[in-house]
């Protein structure tokens, strides 16, 4: 029985992806190189350090793999906090919903602490009357709390502990298969909501993939 909801962030409550290939794309001009909007796909789910050093071996980089991090992560941080954010359809139904059953929620995200601050800050201002991501959300696990981030299984084992349920009872919605392989491999049930990027991409196993955030209600009874 489902207990609790757990929400990936970039892509599938906000569309970020969009902003992330923008920073990636004024970062790689700095090395001379247009880097083509095709190759966002390959880039989602993981870690800003691991599309990094493929980057790095990709087109045959020598600057550190930390300094690439940092320098990147600051031009997307820029980026994020002006560039205008839209909150995916079905999430605020989905989110209410959830509540109203009398299930517990978290947002479960790879992106750094920093990054999902300022994400969750500005999408409930620009929302009033929703109140604080922190009341809102009975838990938000970011990449900065654990140590193996997706696709391995610890940020939703994590999230599962906080909220004090099972993983077997909780049901993740997830817009990567890196994301959606996180969550499988943590004994979770998972539900895959493509945006434009990740359409396209192959889902690990018998994932049921979604149209919307919308059609999501009905899995809230399994």
């Amino acid at each position: 029985m489902i207990r609790a909801v757990l929400f990936d962030m970039d892509g599938l409550i906000v569309d970020t992806e969009p902003i992330h290939f923008k920073a990636f794309q004024a970062y790689m001009r700095e090395f001379g190189i247009d880097m083509p909007e095709s190759m966002m796909p390959q880039l989602l789910g993981y870690t800003e350090e691991d599309n990094l050093r493929d980057l790095k071996k990709e087109y045959h980089l020598d600057a550190p793999l930390d300094q690439m991090v940092a320098q990147r992560g600051a031009v997307y941080l820029q980026l994020v906090q002006t560039e205008p954010l839209r909150v995916f359809p079905g999430f605020w139904e989905l989110s209410e919903e959830v509540p109203r059953r009398g299930l517990k929620q978290a947002v479960v995200s790879s992106a750094n602490g920093e990054q999902v601050e300022i994400i969750l800050r500005r999408v409930f201002d620009e929302n009033p009357g929703k109140g604080d991501p922190q009341h809102y959300f009975d838990a938000i696990v970011t990449g900065d709390d654990i140590a193996n981030n997706k696709p391995a299984p610890d940020i939703y084992l994590l999230a599962a502990e906080r909220l004090g349920v099972a993983p077997a009872d909780c049901l993740a919605l997830e817009d990567t298969p890196p994301g959606v392989q996180s969550a499988t491999s943590a004994g979770i049930t998972v539900l895959a909501v493509p945006n434009d990027y990740s359409r396209d991409l192959e889902f690990p196993g018998r994932t049921p993939i979604l149209q919307s955030l919308s059609e999501a209600v009905q899995y809230l009874d399994i």
